[in-house]
């Protein structure tokens, strides 16, 4: 039951947003094989994993009481790392440019959710 309300919340803060580019930009991609779409795909999918770990590290946090607080730094790295990874082995098939797009927009959410949650 825990695990359901955390996904509640992370979906109603995050994924919900993030639906909209995943969906759109992969019909984009299996209707026009773009490589900008792709890489917005590819992008947004692994921007989607990282918010998806910064947010789990949030959560436990804010659970904790005078633990060590732990971000997720290297898990978002690695994710990054795999991201272009994926880029450099297939760079015909996504667009860099669109790839760092997509991996901006879970930062853009962060400042949007904060800026959000302060004007409450």
């Amino acid at each position: 039951m825990l695990i359901v309300s955390f996904f509640r919340r992370f979906y109603t803060h995050f994924l919900r947003y993030f639906s909209f580019p995943l969906i759109g930009s992969l019909f984009f991609v299996i209707l026009t094989q773009s490589s900008i779409a792709a890489g917005l795909f590819l992008g947004t999918a692994a921007s989607t994993l990282m918010i998806f770990n910064w947010y789990y590290n949030l959560e436990n946090a804010q659970d904790e009481e005078g633990g060590k607080v732990r971000l997720g730094i290297m898990t978002r790295f690695i994710i990054v790392f795999v991201t272009l990874f994926v880029w450099l082995r297939f760079p015909e098939t996504f667009n860099i440019f669109a790839i760092a797009i997509g991996l901006l927009l879970g930062y853009v959410l962060i400042v949007f959710h904060a800026v959000r949650e302060l004007t409450k």
